[in-house]
């Protein structure tokens, strides 16, 4: 894996690529082992609520790439001080959790990466394919993983997850927060009840690093008794396939 720095890392020192996000460093990783990447994101964060020191707004002065995802950093003041920035989904939000969005981007990203180390062109190259055939495996993975809740549906706090399930034709019955980290009205609530009483098989959808507190509501308040929790971010030390089969191996069985 390449070299991650961390936005506790006190230097100032040009950094080849910087990424927003977590997953985004885990794709550079997949294609260049060799890359020295830093991550603005540190572990831990709220994407939602996060806001650059300035240090970090220093280092992407400084880099020869910003990767991004426009629909989940948008709100961070100073990106624009990016001298070269590749936006990977500019009209999608968490685009990185579907396998195939990712299959779709992963050329683009290799080609640019190797325009910034031009000497390891070969080794990007075989990177991409097996990258490639990664994305094909967990495409396979997730139907496979997702079948059983086809007919039966989930119930999120969050909507990160919503694209998902909707490409692999898991209903979403309902969605708590219908923006990220929004109010959650009563009526809302009272429906999604209604509905788990009248659905037992529906699961409630959570997040590793939120407090659910809508979810934890309705299981109070149902037979369900559990929370399934996913984590969307991961942190800088993951590839993107080992965020994509840890968050597989939450699902029920």
């Amino acid at each position: 894996m390449g070299l991650l720095l961390y936005a506790a890392a006190t230097n100032i020192a040009q950094a080849a690529i910087v990424t927003t996000l977590p997953p985004l460093a885990g794709l550079v990783s997949m294609l260049d082992t060799k890359a020295e990447v830093y991550c603005l994101l540190p572990p831990g964060a709220d994407a939602h609520n996060f806001q650059l020191t300035p240090k970090q707004v220093q280092r992407i002065k400084h880099a020869s790439l910003l990767l991004r995802a426009s629909r989940d950093d948008g709100h961070w003041p100073g990106l624009n001080m990016a001298a070269r920035q590749l936006d990977l989904w500019p009209k999608k939000d968490h685009a990185w959790l579907l396998p195939s969005e990712v299959r779709r981007i992963l050329p683009l990203l290799a080609k640019k990466l190797q325009d910034i180390a031009p000497e390891r062109r070969q080794a990007i190259v075989q990177s991409l394919k097996q990258a490639l055939r990664i994305c094909d495996e967990l495409e396979s993975a997730w139907q496979q993983a997702l079948a059983p809740l086809q007919q039966r549906g989930v119930m999120m706090q969050h909507p990160a997850w919503r694209r998902l399930c909707e490409h692999f034709k898991v209903p979403v019955r309902a969605v708590l927060e219908p923006r990220h980290h929004g109010n959650i009205r009563p009526r809302r609530l009272e429906h999604a009840l209604g509905f788990l009483r009248t659905h037992s098989g529906v699961i409630l959808w959570g997040s590793l690093h939120h407090t659910n507190r809508g979810l934890v509501w309705l299981s109070r308040h149902s037979d369900r008794k559990g929370i399934f929790r996913f984590d969307a971010l991961g942190n800088c030390s993951m590839t993107w396939n080992q965020l994509m089969r840890w968050n597989i191996q939450q699902l029920p069985s």
